[in-house]
């Protein structure tokens, strides 16, 4: 063993040391690593300036995308497909509120969508419209707007969902009842249309707001 090494293993150049790790953040790994093979050697080279040291940037990490949660519908009437004959309800196109937050809207189901069942469309609206509940739903320029805030903010508060406005809901020429819907296409958000004599299953719920749309004016506020 040479003399120099044995100065190192003194009590108080191993608590110079020591005090410089502490002093730096260094953890105990980074004393393995000097440890280990040569990089004990590699840094005596840059102490005799026989090596450079070189300070890579640390990567910037990309900012995270706010998103922000506040629904703003303009309730002018909607933009209806060209095989409308008519809206059933246009009297709810502009019931509902101008602001909300996306909270305030529960993701809700029949009893027949629930523990993987189906149910056909029809009688979900037999039972929106007998509990008076329909009113509650949103509809078509909701959608619309949900659609706008971009794929990042469906798969936020959808993802792996259809979800379905039936306050929108239509007729067309054949008499056949539609109600729009948004789902994930690509990097995209489509809206679409769904026939009432389809099933609908549990990843299909009905947008409504948990509350009245007044209260969820309030919550804006």
């Amino acid at each position: 063993m040479n003399s120099e090494l044995q100065v190192i293993l003194e009590p108080g150049i191993a608590q110079k040391l020591q005090f410089a790790i502490n002093r730096n953040g260094g953890i105990l790994a980074d004393v393995e690593w000097l440890s280990t093979g040569e990089n004990f050697k590699n840094i005596s080279l840059l102490v005799r300036g026989e090596a450079e040291l070189v300070i890579k940037p640390k990567p910037t990490l990309a900012p995270e995308v706010v998103l922000d949660p506040i629904m703003r519908v303009d309730r002018a009437r909607p933009s209806y497909p060209d095989w409308m004959k008519n809206a059933m309800h246009p009297e709810l196109e502009s019931a509902g509120p101008a602001e909300y937050d996306i909270s305030a809207v529960e993701q809700w189901l029949h009893d027949g969508q629930k523990g993987g069942k189906y149910i056909k469309g029809n009688k979900i609206y037999n039972h929106l419209t007998k509990t008076d509940t329909l009113k509650t739903c949103l509809g078509l320029r909701d959608l619309e707007e949900i659609q706008k805030k971009g794929i990042a903010f469906f798969l936020k508060h959808f993802k792996g969902k259809a979800v379905f406005g039936w306050a929108g809901i239509v007729r067309d020429r054949h008499d056949r009842l539609f109600v729009p819907y948004l789902c994930e296409g690509g990097d995209g958000v489509v809206l679409d249309w769904y026939w009432t004599d389809y099933g609908w299953y549990g990843p299909y719920p009905a947008l409504r707001f948990a509350s009245s749309p007044q209260d969820s004016v309030a919550k804006v506020s």
